[in-house]
Order: structure tokens, then C-alpha cells, then sequence
């Protein structure tokens, strides 16, 4: 009981409040929690087995920016830690990585409600995510490092590999890579921001991608997301079935870290 309360208190102090979900799993993996203030942004960091030469950072989707479609929400966070419950059962160096503004950092320095609706893929957004995952990566003396995101945050980690020091890899999980063609398709306002089709001709070919998808996908159906495989000549997609855009992606998680540098 002691040390479950002090872990608690640890998240608190940090000033980054998680949700019960996220202490609860951050409690289960025996996460170490602290922030992380690149000059920019705040971060929360979640880490665990930090020793290792190759480290995967985890970067979560784009949660709640908007109630019911029309007012903008106070906190962005997530209700549902999809890419927190993946690496729990992940045995490697790790680090989830939150994004600026989201976990209770919503009213900090530089945080306004564009950041998390319509500019959440934008370039400051992107460079504050590379500064932190390289002050990290540098911290823990990482020789690679590899970049896995779910839904929005697999875009975010897209825009990051211009950015990301010793970056070998990036994987998403039913990640939104063209934000244009899925505003059209769901018949949204557009975003301001860059999204990864804009810069995919750019991408090094040091760096695999490898992007899962699921074929009944109804948020980001992989059909909308054809334009930026044409342009990426060394992107792979994986299409499963049997899941969703936020659930059955266990099943495949054992295969997505076997095909993975350090799987």
C-alpha cells in the first residue's frame, strides 16, 4: 500500500494528472513518470526498462479535442490509453511520450485550444515532440531509436522523422497519413496543419515505415490513405481484419513487435 501510494503521489507531483486508466496501467508496468519542458512545450514521460541501446518511443492519438463535434474540449486527453496498453507487453527500452498541451497540461505555458483541434499535427507540435524524444534518447545513451503511434499520434510521428536523432524505424497503428483526404471523407472542416503526405517524398530511405491497418476501419478506412502509400516509395501497410480503429490490435501486437528492429 505504501508503494502504491507513492507512486501516486509521483504522478501528481509531476504535474501531469492521469486519468484512474492511465494510473492504473502506469502503476501495473512500474512506470517512471516525470516531465519533460523542451522550452517550448511540456511532456508528460512515461518510461520503464530505460537501459537499453534501442529505444521505442510511444506516442498516443488525438483523444477528444472536440465535444460533440462542435465545442472545443478543455483537456484533449484520451479516455482510452490504446497505445499504454500495448506496451505492457512490450519487454524493451520504452518511453510513452505525451503530446504538448494533452494529461492535464492543457493550461500550461503556450498551450491554446488550435494546438489540440485544428493545428494537433502542426510543425511546432512536431519539433516539440522531436526535442523531447531526443533529450531522452540522448539521457539514456539510445544508439536507435524507433517511433510507434496509434491513430493521430502515428501521424505526429510521421511528421517527426525529419527531426528524430538515430531514427531507424516508424510504425503506426491505424494512423490518420493523409488528414486532408479523411476531413473530406468525413466531411469535416480541414485542418490548417502539414499532414505526412506533404513531406513524403522528402523521407529518407534509412528509415522503414511500416503502417497497420485495419480493413473495417471506420475512422480512417484505409482506402484514404492510398495517395500517401503511392508517394512513399518505402512505406509498407499491413491491412488486418478482425479489429477496429481503436480495438483488436492485441491479436496483432505480438507480430507488429516481431517485425519491429529489436522485435
Amino acid at each position: 500500500m505504501k508503494s502504491l501510494f507513492i507512486i501516486l503521489l509521483s504522478i501528481t507531483l509531476s504535474g501531469c494528472v492521469l486519468r484512474p486508466e492511465w494510473q492504473k496501467l502506469a502503476i501495473e508496468q512500474d512506470l517512471h513518470n516525470r516531465r519533460l519542458d523542451t522550452g517550448r512545450f511540456q511532456h508528460l514521460v512515461l518510461e520503464k526498462n530505460v537501459a537499453g541501446t534501442h529505444l521505442v518511443f510511444y506516442v498516443e492519438g488525438d483523444g477528444t479535442p472536440w465535444i460533440r463535434d462542435s465545442r472545443v474540449a478543455v483537456d484533449p486527453t484520451p479516455t482510452n490509453p490504446v497505445l499504454l496498453r500495448l506496451m505492457e507487453n512490450s519487454a524493451g527500452a520504452s518511453v510513452y511520450l505525451g503530446r504538448p498541451c494533452y494529461f492535464g497540461l492543457s493550461t500550461s505555458k503556450r498551450c491554446e485550444p488550435r494546438l489540440w483541434t485544428f493545428d494537433r499535427y502542426g510543425r511546432e507540435i512536431v519539433e516539440s515532440m522531436c526535442i523531447a524524444a531526443n533529450e531522452i534518447a540522448s539521457q539514456h545513451g539510445a544508439q536507435t531509436v524507433q517511433l510507434i503511434g496509434y491513430s493521430g499520434g502515428g501521424t505526429i510521428v510521421v511528421g517527426m522523422r525529419a527531426c528524430t536523432d538515430h531514427l531507424v524505424a516508424i510504425t503506426t497503428i491505424a494512423a490518420n497519413l493523409d488528414p486532408r483526404a479523411w476531413a473530406e471523407f468525413h466531411h469535416y472542416s480541414p485542418l490548417d496543419d502539414l499532414g505526412p503526405l506533404d513531406s513524403a517524398a522528402a523521407h529518407p530511405d534509412s528509415v522503414s515505415e511500416t503502417h497497420w491497418q485495419c480493413r473495417d476501419d471506420h475512422i480512417v478506412p484505409p482506402k484514404i490513405t492510398d495517395a500517401y502509400f503511392a508517394a512513399t516509395k518505402n512505406a509498407r501497410r499491413r491491412i488486418v481484419q478482425s479489429c477496429s480503429h481503436a480495438s483488436g490490435w492485441e491479436q496483432y501486437w505480438p507480430e507488429i513487435l516481431a517485425r519491429s528492429p529489436g522485435g
